[in-house]
């Protein structure tokens, strides 16, 4: 099983970056906040598709445009592994945005296809490309999740028409995945969840999490 113990990024990354915003003449590049799109997709693939670590860019990178850029974004990671369910595709997806956030001078807002990623100058200084998102998602969801699977590949797409092709294959697997819940009730179930995604922020914080009541962010459902 694979093992990874720091990310392999030019800038530094860590819980204390969480939070960082992003602003005015620090923006080198911006993707999606209904400025652009941007979608993010975490998807199950047969163990013989994926191979891991693999992270590919199709489109214009941050080298390839000036400072206070507009781009299209969409990030598919294919996941495969033994021990992997459907069911774990969103939670993994979900975690996108705190993962990304760690990650000094880069801010992550929204997920699914409202997600808002803008990248500063000083983090493009010292290297930072896209397929550094894809390196971040590789390290953290094996250093998270690895019991769960074993391979992950990351896909990044900036051309436009590729990026709507891709957000209507997400709709559509959001669009399931919606309708699975759909009609669970708090009685249907024998279990809730408790989650402390905002402790980063709140760090008293507890949300539990029931089929017909979310968190207070929303992020995460039952």
């Amino acid at each position: 099983r694979v093992q990874v113990s720091k990310v392999p990024i030019p800038v530094p990354y860590g819980p204390a970056f969480e939070g960082e915003r992003v602003r005015g003449e620090d923006i080198y590049l911006e993707m999606g906040g209904g400025r652009t799109v941007a979608v993010e997709l975490t998807t199950s693939a047969r163990m013989e598709d994926v191979e891991d670590g693999k992270v590919e860019v199709f489109g214009p990178n941050v080298g390839d445009v000036p400072a206070g850029s507009r781009l299209h974004f969409a990030m598919v990671a294919e996941v495969a592994g033994r021990s992997f369910q459907e069911d774990f595709e969103p939670i993994l997806e979900r975690q996108n945005h705190h993962l990304i956030n760690q990650a000094q001078g880069v801010m992550h807002i929204g997920q699914r296809d409202i997600a808002w990623i803008r990248i500063s100058k000083q983090a493009v200084e010292k290297g930072f490309r896209l397929e550094d998102l894809g390196k971040i998602i590789h390290a953290k969801y094996h250093q998270d999740f690895g019991a769960i699977f074993d391979k992950v590949q990351v896909k990044i797409y900036t051309d436009e028409d590729k990026v709507r092709e891709i957000l209507a294959q997400a709709r559509d697997a959001y669009q399931y995945r919606d309708e699975r819940i759909e009609g669970m009730t708090d009685e249907s179930v024998d279990t809730f969840y408790s989650c402390t995604l905002c402790q980063s922020f709140a760090p008293n914080h507890v949300c539990v999490v029931s089929p017909e009541r979310l968190g207070l962010c929303g992020a995460y459902n039952w």
